[in-house]
């Protein structure tokens, strides 16, 4: 085990803790951020286009044609 003169005092730990959490709330917010100004860019080029992406999700069969 650690000795007790090593190990980090509770307010070190408190600070480490906060930093953790600081930067998962970061990147959580910038994914969110950077989602919705591609869903936006994606948005105006259909609206300029007047066409809609696929996303290849689904495949056309000669039965939809």
């Amino acid at each position: 085990m650690i000795p007790d003169q090593e190990k980090p005092s509770s307010r070190r730990l408190t600070r480490a803790g906060l930093m953790v959490v600081v930067i998962v709330l970061a990147v959580i917010v910038l994914v969110f951020a950077g989602r919705n100004i591609w869903h936006a860019e994606e948005l105006k080029q259909e609206q300029q286009t007047g066409v809609k992406e696929h996303d290849g999700s689904r495949r056309t069969t000669k039965a939809d044609q």
